[in-house]
């Protein structure tokens, strides 16, 4: 039965195209034409609004007549980013250029998901795009189904194993059609969009990971459509990435074996002034954790460790905590005994040592040689073992 009423559904859609096409006209070179017809629907109203970078304008509401059709037209110079909206959780995103005749058919009750489209290729690879991703969401949702259904089973312990691998799956299927598709549309306006979408909560393609791509896309579009505010943006962005990307190389060159270990100044938990380079003469072990964090706490019996044998030996501990929260942090000291120096602005990983030394999880260790160079940096506490019996041995 199911079968057969996607059957009839789909035969609807495909006469409806044929309807919404016959003897209509050609669209200007100034011009945008949507023309669509929408099944299940009771006079229902769409609304027709442009997506700008920073707000969505309304252009227009239209009462589909009675038999769900609608044709709507716009003078314009530029490409347009639009949105098709029944409600705002049942709309649909075009990309429409002027001399563009573009064609809708789709059920009203769940336009994303059933509608179909043409006369414009950025809109189509819009909707591909969008259709594989949707299909990707189901197998998850079948997956996570399977989990809530036998969560307390005897055999949970695999059966989640397999629900990873099954994610972990789907992400990578996401990911690579995704890739494949922007790549083989590198001057499309539709790929400027997809490139924007996130699967989950994570970003389908990083822009610092795939920073290649988005540039030669910002390229290839900025020479097509120069006035573009979304092309603008996009090059915008890919200008702020570079520039970050461009300071993390230089914090990382600087932070490079042999260097000298960038200075800092703060008070410690005494509330006495600290400087690092005032500990040249010593090796020094540069310590980053937090009391939140339970690895952090884990390292502690082998901090106290270092301290114990190699303090008589010359070394210098200065713990520098990302902690957000004075008692807490103050606490922690005292029932662990960091009786060495304890630095901490409770900036948490805002923390401006944080991108001096460019730590992005803790615990992190420097160690530095007595000239303040810098000769291991590692989460390993057997790592930093090595090198401070080197250089106290």
């Amino acid at each position: 039965m199911k079968n057969h009423v996607k059957y009839i559904l789909g035969l609807a859609i495909i006469l409806m195209l044929g309807a919404c096409g016959n003897g209509s006209n050609e669209a200007s070179d100034d011009e945008i034409i949507i023309e669509g017809r929408f099944i299940h629907s009771r006079g229902d109203m769409v609304y027709i609004d442009i997506i700008h970078v920073e707000d969505i304008q309304t252009l227009d509401s239209i009462h589909l007549d009675e038999n769900g059709s609608f044709v709507f037209k716009y003078k314009t110079q530029d490409a347009l980013f639009l949105r098709i909206l029944v409600e705002e959780d049942n709309f649909i995103t075009l990309i429409a250029e002027p001399g563009e005749h573009l064609t809708l058919s789709g059920d009203i009750k769940a336009l994303a998901e059933t509608y179909t489209v043409s006369g414009s290729p950025a809109s189509e690879l819009v909707a591909e795009h969008y259709s594989f991703t949707q299909k990707q969401y189901e197998k998850l949702d079948s997956a996570f189904d399977i989990w809530e259904q036998n969560k307390y089973a005897d055999n949970k312990m695999e059966l989640r194993d397999s629900i990873d691998a099954i994610v972990l799956e789907t992400e990578n299927e996401e990911r690579n059609f995704t890739l494949n598709l922007v790549q083989s549309n590198q001057s499309s306006l539709g790929s400027l969009f997809i490139l924007y979408q996130h699967f989950g909560r994570k970003p389908i393609l990083d822009e610092f990971e795939y920073f290649d791509l988005y540039s030669k896309i910002a390229k290839n579009l900025a020479a097509l459509y120069p006035s573009n505010e979304h092309v603008n943006h996009l090059n915008a962005k890919v200008n702020k990435v570079k520039l970050a990307i461009q300071e993390e190389a230089e914090i990382k060159a600087r932070l490079d074996t042999g260097k000298v270990a960038p200075n800092f100044n703060l008070n410690d938990i005494n509330d006495s002034p600290f400087s690092l380079e005032a500990l040249r003469g010593y090796v020094v072990l540069l310590h980053f954790w937090g009391s939140w964090s339970p690895e952090s706490m884990m390292q502690m019996n082998t901090i106290r460790y270092f301290n114990k044998t190699y303090g008589p030996r010359g070394l210098a501990i200065v713990s520098v905590s990302f902690d957000f929260d004075e008692p807490s942090w103050t606490k922690t000291v005292n029932d662990e005994k960091m009786t060495w120096y304890n630095i901490c602005d409770f900036k948490h990983n805002q923390s401006p040592i944080a991108r001096l030394y460019h730590v992005e999880t803790i615990p992190f260790m420097y160690v530095l040689d007595r000239e303040g160079k810098i000769t291991t940096k590692s989460a390993s506490v057997d790592t930093i073992g090595q090198s401070l019996y080197e250089l106290l041995y």
